[in-house]
């Protein structure tokens, strides 16, 4: 994996916090992903855009789009209200109106025209009418906006962008229109940082202390033939422990150990949460499986060592 050793710092980070997707988020500054900030406290925005295209390039990181964006072009924040302009004198006190013709004298104009009050009286006859026979007299022919510095009318306005943070107005043609992406860490990469945890040197350190032959990433079959892998297998005197590492805390990684714990029948069973959510303890209490908080190393060494004093007592 060609990166550095900060980028691998991070995304093992990531990997352990359960954070497998990185979600964009909008702000006054551009496109944020905060959870590369939150752990990158000195990267700048296009730091972290170069880090995240590198990764992406290196497949590390599988992009998904999301939406697309308007942001301005000089200071690139997507705080940005629009205004429609009136394209012979540029005023923005442009309205939408509807057009209406006298059907008897023909004046046609727009509907404001014909208010007075609240009644409708034409302009051009000055002609009152009433509420019943309005809708015979008059007849509505169109619509348009219409610029009320100069009185000109048009069927599309311009449409000018206005920038919140610097200020600068600037049409469609200037203004940048991104695309923006989550980004989800790729499986084979998740899979090679669980391989790499120092997790498992505490372990078979324990393990060999208590007399265990330890293996890690191996496959056993099962009574139904089928070879299923472990992340862990110790063997003592006839007793056979597998374990397995959930970097997720996902509850469907309880589920499939307990499909191989039922047709390999280890002695013990062992399942290392990495996510500190502790939402698998309910779960391995009903499969009859062993939930180790393999977050904090420390705590781990502890309960590994506690679970195997349990299982010599025996």
């Amino acid at each position: 994996m060609q990166t550095d050793p900060e980028v691998q710092k991070l995304l093992g980070k990531l990997i352990k916090q359960g954070i497998l997707e990185l979600k964009p988020t909008l702000n006054k500054r551009g496109i944020c992903y905060l959870e590369i900030e939150e752990n990158l406290k000195d990267a700048d925005s296009v730091y972290v855009e170069n880090m995240l295209q590198n990764l992406k390039n290196q497949r590390i990181l599988e992009p998904k789009f999301i939406d697309r964006v308007l942001t301005c072009p000089d200071c690139g924040s997507p705080e940005v209200y629009s205004k429609y302009a009136c394209p012979k004198c540029d005023s923005y006190n442009v309205d939408y109106t509807e057009l209406i013709e006298h059907m008897k004298c023909g004046y046609i104009g727009s509907k404001d025209k014909f208010m007075q009050e609240s009644s409708l009286v034409c302009p051009g006859c000055q002609l009152k009418f009433m509420e019943e026979i309005k809708d015979i007299a008059l007849l509505q022919i169109g619509s348009c906006y219409q610029c009320e510095k100069c009185g000109q009318r048009f069927d599309k306005p311009e449409v000018i962008h206005i920038c919140q943070q610097c200020k600068r107005s600037f049409t469609h043609q200037e203004a940048k229109y991104i695309k923006i992406y989550a980004y989800k860490i790729a499986e084979e990469t998740i899979n090679k940082f669980s391989k790499d945890l120092p997790l498992y040197d505490s372990v078979a350190e324990i393990l060999l202390e208590k007399g265990f032959d330890t293996q890690f990433n191996i496959q056993l079959t099962g009574t139904s033939g089928v070879q299923h892998p472990f992340d862990i297998v110790a063997k003592r005197e006839g007793n056979l422990l597998v374990a397995d590492v959930s970097i997720t805390g996902d509850k469907n990684d309880a589920v499939s150990l307990l499909g191989k714990k039922m047709d390999v029948n280890p002695t013990e069973v062992l399942l290392i949460d990495l996510s500190d959510r502790n939402e698998l303890l309910a779960l391995g209490n009903i499969y009859g499986i062993t939930i180790l908080n393999g977050g904090n190393e420390k705590q781990l060494k502890k309960e590994l060592r506690n679970f195997l004093y349990t299982v010599d007592s025996k």
